[in-house]
């Protein structure tokens, strides 16, 4: 299901592309990519520690009532707070809260791609290939508080609308505390004019800070109470991707040249500085992958934007536009194999099942989780049939 899905888009995309968008057709792929989502079931690496972590918050939440005393509570307050209201109260399902979130997640980002994109069918197919998969499906309360900034604070950050803009920006953050990096984000503002060869110059000085001293960085962290617990668990698994980073370059370049078609102070112009921010980011934080793309996903995402407008707007001969969109469509496919294989990996999957046969399982077919990957024995408890 997932290569025929990756094939569908990836055909309507080509039609789109060369030819002309079909409203239908767009909504059509979102109904589906939306369905998709919402009714998986037990898929993602996460997926299991999440019907754990909705259970565990919700009683810490009660605990926390009965005992008055909210010191008990680790995990952030407003989604230790819903898991308390939609468990406890409401009598739901953590299946049906997982659910919930992947719902509005994918939705936000859709509206996102038809409000900003010029060719929504093709962002979609680049927001499968790299977030999709990832983000709606696994990182759930993640992926929320991310939809919601693109979709809901940018209008806020583009017209300074700066009081809204943070108290959003203090709901995510007690959603899931990587929002604290929504905090940052409005020093683009600060920035006027730019040139390719100055961020180019300050990405290189960004490099060799993030290659000699991420240690020193994350010590520093580490000293920030709210957040350290979250930093030394990314540490404990930090590496140097390589790979990532020659990906991260390849669409960095093109999307960078993209500068000198946008009018300053626009909001393409607002999310290239948002992304150039991103990717600076992202080499300070390279020496773990982890922490580096938890960071830097929420500027990430403009992504699925800006090398759409970097195909349109670059070339306007046939067999160049042929030649870039086939170079983009490249590094995709990378991406998209590269991510089926982490899950692989991160189920952990038996080893029968490999990226040709990666199956998809709904709530309509929840046995067949067991049979596909090793689930560890405290979740056992929450694998529900019926």
């Amino acid at each position: 299901m997932y290569h025929l899905l990756f094939v569908i888009l990836l055909i309507f995309s080509f039609f789109e592309f060369f030819g002309k968008s079909n409203k239908v057709i767009e909504k059509s792929l979102f109904i589906l990519l939306l369905l998709f989502v919402t009714l998986r079931y037990g898929q993602g690496s996460d997926y299991f520690n999440y019907i754990y972590l909705f259970n565990h918050s919700a009683s810490n939440f009660d605990n926390a009532l009965l005992n008055n005393d909210f010191s008990i509570i680790t995990q952030e307050i407003s989604f230790t707070a819903l898991s308390y209201i939609w468990l406890k109260i409401l009598h739901f399902t953590p299946e049906s809260l997982t659910a919930i979130f992947s719902f509005f997640s994918f939705l936000l980002v859709w509206l996102f791609i038809k409000k900003y994109s010029l060719k929504p069918i093709t962002s979609l197919l680049f927001f499968y290939c790299t977030f999709y998969l990832i983000y709606p499906f696994s990182a759930i309360r993640q992926s929320i508080c991310i939809s919601i900034f693109i979709f809901y604070l940018i209008p806020h950050l583009q017209n300074r609308r700066y009081l809204k803009y943070y108290l959003l920006s203090i709901l995510l953050f007690s959603i899931h505390y990587s929002s604290i990096i929504l905090f940052v984000i409005p020093i683009v503002n600060l920035i006027k004019n730019y040139k390719a060869s100055q961020v180019y110059f300050i990405s290189g000085i960004a490099f060799v800070i993030g290659l000699l001293f991420y240690q020193f960085l994350f010590t520093f962290f580490s000293a920030i109470d709210v957040i350290a617990g979250k930093i030394s668990v990314y540490t404990e698994v930090g590496k140097f991707d390589f790979t990532s980073l020659i990906l991260r370059i390849t669409m960095f370049i093109p999307i960078l040249h993209t500068s000198k078609i946008f009018e300053r102070n626009s909001f393409r112009d607002l999310f290239l500085k948002i992304y150039i921010l991103g990717f600076l980011l992202y080499l300070l934080f390279m020496g773990s992958s982890l922490i580096s793309s938890r960071i830097n996903v929420y500027m990430r995402y403009f992504e699925m934007i800006l090398l759409v407008d970097f195909l349109v707007y670059f070339f306007y001969k046939k067999w160049n536009r042929i030649l870039s969109y086939s170079f983009i469509i490249t590094i995709m496919t990378v991406l998209y194999i590269k991510n089926i294989n982490s899950f692989l990996d991160q189920g952990p999957y038996y080893s029968e099942v490999n990226f040709t046969n990666y199956p998809y399982v709904s709530v309509f077919n929840k046995s067949k989780i067991v049979e596909t990957r090793k689930i560890p024995s405290y979740y056992q408890q929450y694998i529900l049939y019926d």
